[in-house]
């Protein structure tokens, strides 16, 4: 199983088993993984605006799930990060585009955030007794 060369244009990109096999046309998944392998540390790097690629994948209404994975599988962390043109997180936006799929994942990857991103505290509050 291979993916066409590293120099290949986007364009020609194509899958095959081995080179006998016919020529396929990959899936965005595919595309998003040759990126990431070529450009690991793209995910870690905003545009001039500071959104990040987890931002854009989760804000685009035609993003599959497979691609929202990938992108945050590459960096983690930017789950727990606002986008800067929405501050949405990112499971907010992908809730948003109707991927909820993708926006349950990312959820449970860091449930602190339904709290706004803070530490819940293990500790109980007592209840008022109500007597002064």
């Amino acid at each position: 199983y291979s993916i066409t060369a590293v120099h290949t244009p986007i364009t020609n990109w194509t899958v095959r088993n081995n080179r006998n096999d016919p020529q396929i046309l990959p899936t965005p998944s595919l595309h998003v993984q040759k990126i990431l392998a070529i450009y690991p540390n793209v995910v870690r790097t905003g545009d001039k605006v500071k959104r990040l690629p987890l931002h854009y994948a989760t804000a685009a209404s035609n993003a599959s799930f497979e691609v929202v994975m990938e992108v945050f599988e590459a960096y983690k962390d930017g789950a727990s990060i606002t986008d800067p043109v929405t501050g949405l997180f990112p499971f907010q936006l992908a809730a948003s585009n109707d991927n909820v799929e993708a926006s349950f994942s990312l959820l449970l990857a860091n449930p602190n955030l339904v709290f706004g991103g803070s530490k819940v505290s293990e500790k109980k509050r007592k209840r008022s007794t109500g007597e002064a």
